[in-house]
């Protein structure tokens, strides 16, 4: 167990009052899961206690049904900083082992949530599960919870958005289809990768258009093959990752095989704007504003050319005018770029 502080400090233990504790993955920290921080905030305040979230090192997929586990929205250390922005100062890194998983409903509350962490109220979405086959809910919390001292126990009703539920699933489906402007609705800012540029081939330094090429992790979510207006930023040294203001750069983002040029991996490139620095090694940034067109097999070399300084074209008008970001404008109420 990691429990890490707003402040940036990371113990194993310490915590020297009790804590209202939001319950989940959090994986994407969407509005669903917002309307879950915000409650523990709330709750958090009128009881003195610490506004915490309690999560776990992994997917709980990877023990109980490893075949199964999605792509990730978000990397952990990404959650975290959205968490803080809401007013969270402690989140609770349970590791989710075979150990874990086996823990009757009843243990996991006594053992893990009361004994360990102090937690003296629960706010979880409603179709939330826990203890060994999900045999856990926040009905039994209702119902039991006060044995072990916990009395409050709030039940978040989903969030609704198009007549459906707010969801990471509904959120990878989007992603998977190249909607980034409704995931950004549902996550309430723009969907973010991320990941250290390595060496390409250098064919688009070559045609006039360098590129950085991005190695994301591989538990991430790549979106749909496609052209992507995109900006692009370098974390300051030291910030941890912190997701406050900052530069951003406008940029066209390709993934794809490289059809034009028969190629076989799959590649996440992107051409920044009026800058021609190279970035090997850096760590970039992105956030995908809007899909653009798909991918195409060129003639080629001077039909890719032209194609290329067309996107750019759309891509700097779409900035300018504001309509890059108008789809996700409202939801950057919390998250500012």
């Amino acid at each position: 167990m990691q429990i890490y502080w707003q402040d940036g400090r990371i113990a194993s233990s310490g915590l020297n009052k009790g804590m209202v504790a939001g319950l989940g993955f959090f994986d994407g920290m969407h509005l669903g899961h917002q309307a879950i921080a915000a409650q523990v905030v709330e709750c958090a305040a009128s009881l003195r206690l610490i506004p915490a979230l309690v999560t776990f090192d992994r997917h709980p997929l990877a023990i109980v049904k490893p075949d199964a586990v999605p792509p990730l929205l978000t990397a952990a250390d990404e959650r975290r900083q959205y968490m803080w922005k809401l007013g969270i100062e402690a989140v609770v890194e349970l590791v989710f082992d075979e150990g874990l998983a086996g823990l009757e409903p009843e243990e996991f509350v006594k053992k893990v949530l009361v004994d360990k962490l102090g937690v003296r109220a629960v706010a979880a979405g409603e179709d939330f599960t826990f203890g060994y086959e999900g045999r856990g809910t926040t009905e039994f919390l209702q119902k039991e919870g006060s044995r072990w001292g916990i009395e409050t126990v709030v039940t978040v009703p989903p969030v609704i958005i198009g007549g459906e539920k707010v969801s990471s699933t509904r959120i990878r489906g989007l992603l998977q289809e190249g909607d980034v402007e409704a995931a950004a609705g549902l996550l309430g800012r723009p969907y973010r990768l991320a990941g250290p540029v390595i060496q390409g081939e250098g064919r688009g330094r070559k045609l006039g258009f360098p590129t950085a090429n991005l190695a994301v992790d591989k538990e991430r979510l790549i979106p749909k093959d496609g052209v992507y207006a995109v900006t692009v930023w370098e974390p300051a040294a030291g910030d941890r990752g912190k997701l406050g203001h900052r530069q951003e750069l406008m940029g066209v983002l390709s993934i794809s095989t490289k059809p034009t040029f028969d190629g076989k991996a799959r590649a996440v490139e992107v051409h920044v704007l009026d800058h021609e620095e190279a970035y090997y090694g850096k760590k970039l940034e992105v956030s995908f504003h809007r899909h653009l067109r798909p991918i195409q097999k060129f003639a080629g070399s001077k039909e890719l050319q032209d194609q290329v300084a067309r996107d750019i074209q759309t891509t700097r008008r779409l900035f300018q005018t504001g309509a890059a970001s108008s789809s996700s404008s409202s939801a950057e109420k919390i998250y500012s770029l």
